[in-house]
């Protein structure tokens, strides 16, 4: 008989959400790659209810492939300078390990930690401003749209617009 315990359209299996946001910011964009393999690894000891305890020591680190202290420590050092991720405890010696947590989850907050919970900065880069994709574009490449022939069209058709003033009509 088919096993009945699963919703339809379940995933088999666990993953963790990235906001593209974040993906396509100019932060990340010019972070190096072992800060990327960071993020990643980091992301991989997240349990759902362990934002800001995500350690970032080497020993935890070596069991996911980290074999350098020198590149975990750069890599560490470039990550906490964005502005998605959040230093939660300092580490001190012999035996208290640094704690990170992403900003775009919520922080779960445990009285261990150095900071306040009402100092993360939950959602902060959602404000962060985005590149435009047509900078440095050679305005003679785009659509020659005459935004004057929109008189033809009713009031109630879909228009798509962009903030350079170029207007295209879905028919």
């Amino acid at each position: 008989m088919a096993k009945t315990d699963f919703k339809k359209g379940a995933i088999p299996y666990l993953f963790l959400p990235l906001p593209k946001d974040v993906l396509l910011s100019a932060e990340y964009q010019a972070l190096p790659f072992s800060s990327k393999a960071l993020i990643l690894d980091l992301m991989g000891q997240y349990t759902g209810k362990n934002n800001g305890r995500l350690c970032p020591a080497f020993e935890v680190m070596q069991r996911s492939g980290w074999a350098s202290k020198t590149t975990l420590i750069r890599a560490k050092v470039a990550l906490l300078e964005c502005s998605f991720v959040m230093l939660t405890r300092k580490g001190h010696a012999p035996r208290t390990a640094e704690w990170i947590g992403f900003t775009w989850w919520k922080l779960n907050y445990l009285e261990g930690m150095d900071i306040n919970p009402r100092d993360f900065h939950y959602l902060n880069f959602v404000n962060v401003a985005m590149k435009d994709p047509n900078t440095g574009r050679d305005q003679a490449k785009r659509s020659n749209f005459d935004v004057q022939k929109l008189d033809r069209y009713p009031a109630n058709m879909a228009l798509r617009g962009t903030e350079t003033g170029l207007i295209s009509a879905s028919i």
